[in-house]
C-alpha cells in the first residue's frame, strides 16, 4: 500500500459515514445522512417544545456565548431524576435545537432532560471548549442542589462523548472540593477518545479549526490521560455507572477506541460495561432514542432500571 492510499484510507476510518448503508442509492449519501440527522432531531426537538415545560436558554456559563442550556420538564423541575445531552458534531457543527430525540420516552418516564449547547470550534479552540463543558458540570452541581434530583445521568455522543469525559479531569475534582452531587450513569455512545491521528485529517480539522497541535492533542485524549485516584475513588462511592456504547455500522477505528476507553475504565476500577449495537451506524444509534421500544432504548431503559 503506497502512502497516499494509507493516508485515504485514514482519512475514511474518522469518517462516521464509512460503512453507513441507508441512502446508499443518492449521489451524495454522507450529506443525505446528515441532513436525515439533523431535520429528525429538530422534529422531535419541537415536539418535545410544544408538548412539555420548557426552560430555554439557562446559561451555565460565560456572557453572549453559546454556555446555554434548555431545561425540558413534566410539572416540576424539582425532585425529577436527570438526563443530559451533550451533541456531537465533531465540535464544529450542531447545536442544542437537534438534540431532543430523547426528551419524549424519557418524559415519559418521569425524567426532566437537559439538552446542552456550547460554542462551536473555530470560534473557540478544542481546549476551551472543554472548559466550557466543565463550567456545564459546575452548573450542574450547584442547579443538583437547587433542585435534588432523584439521579443525575449525563449522555454524549460522539465529540459530545468526548466532551463528556471532562467528568473525570481532575480540574473538576479542585472546583468541587470532592463535595458535588452524585453522577450515576454515564453513556458515551459513538464516542472519540484519542485526538492523536485524528488532529492531522482533513475530515474532521480542516484548516486546524480545532486549534491542535501534537501535545494538545494528547493532553485533550480521554485515552491518554493519568486519572485522579481520588476522583475516581469518589464516583465509585458514589455508584457511577459507565455506559460505553457503539454501532455495528462505525467504523473499525471508532469501534476500537470505544473498546480501548471501556478497558481503560475498567483497569481504574469503574463500574463499566460495554456493548456493540448490531445493524446500527453513527447517526441511527441516536435517531432512534426517539422510539420508546427500540433497542437502544430499551438498553437505556434497562441501564436506568426502567419499567
Amino acid at each position: 500500500m503506497n502512502s497516499s492510499t494509507a493516508a485515504f484510507d485514514f482519512e475514511k476510518e474518522y469518517s462516521p459515514s464509512l460503512n453507513i448503508k441507508r441512502f446508499r442509492n443518492y449521489e451524495k449519501p454522507y450529506e443525505k445522512v446528515v441532513q436525515h440527522f439533523i431535520s429528525h432531531g429538530k422534529a422531535a426537538t419541537t415536539l418535545a417544545f410544544s408538548s412539555h415545560k420548557v426552560r430555554e436558554n439557562v446559561r451555565y456559563g460565560g456572557l453572549n456565548d453559546n454556555q446555554l442550556v434548555d431545561i425540558i420538564y413534566n410539572d416540576s423541575e424539582f425532585g425529577s431524576p436527570i438526563f443530559a445531552y451533550i451533541h456531537g458534531g465533531y465540535w464544529t457543527s450542531l447545536d442544542k435545537s437537534s438534540s431532543g430525540t430523547f426528551v419524549g420516552p424519557l418524559l415519559e418516564q418521569g425524567y426532566r432532560v437537559l439538552l446542552v449547547d456550547y460554542n462551536l470550534c473555530p470560534t473557540v479552540t478544542l481546549e476551551q471548549l472543554c472548559e466550557q463543558i466543565r463550567n456545564f458540570f459546575k452548573w450542574l452541581q450547584h442547579y443538583a442542589k437547587e433542585t435534588q434530583p432523584s439521579s443525575i445521568s449525563i449522555c454524549g455522543h460522539s465529540a459530545g462523548a468526548h466532551l463528556l469525559c471532562q467528568i473525570f479531569n481532575e480540574d473538576f475534582l479542585r472546583q468541587q472540593q470532592l463535595e458535588f452531587y452524585a453522577i450515576n450513569h454515564l453513556f458515551l455512545i459513538s464516542g472519540v477518545y484519542d485526538l492523536r491521528e485524528l488532529w492531522k485529517l482533513t475530515c474532521c480539522n480542516e484548516n486546524n479549526k480545532l486549534g491542535l497541535d501534537a501535545v494538545r492533542a494528547e493532553h485533550l485524549s480521554p485515552l491518554c490521560w493519568p486519572y485522579n485516584k481520588k476522583l475516581l475513588l469518589l464516583h465509585n462511592k458514589q455508584d457511577l455507572q459507565v455506559h460505553v456504547m457503539v454501532a455495528e455500522n462505525d467504523s473499525a477505528t471508532f469501534i476500537k477506541q470505544s473498546q480501548s476507553y471501556a478497558d481503560k475504565l475498567k483497569l481504574m476500577e469503574l463500574k463499566v460495561d460495554y456493548k456493540i449495537f448490531n445493524d446500527y451506524d453513527h447517526f441511527n444509534i441516536i435517531e432512534d432514542t426517539a422510539i420508546a421500544n427500540s433497542i437502544v432504548s430499551l438498553y437505556i431503559k434497562e441501564k436506568l432500571n426502567l419499567k
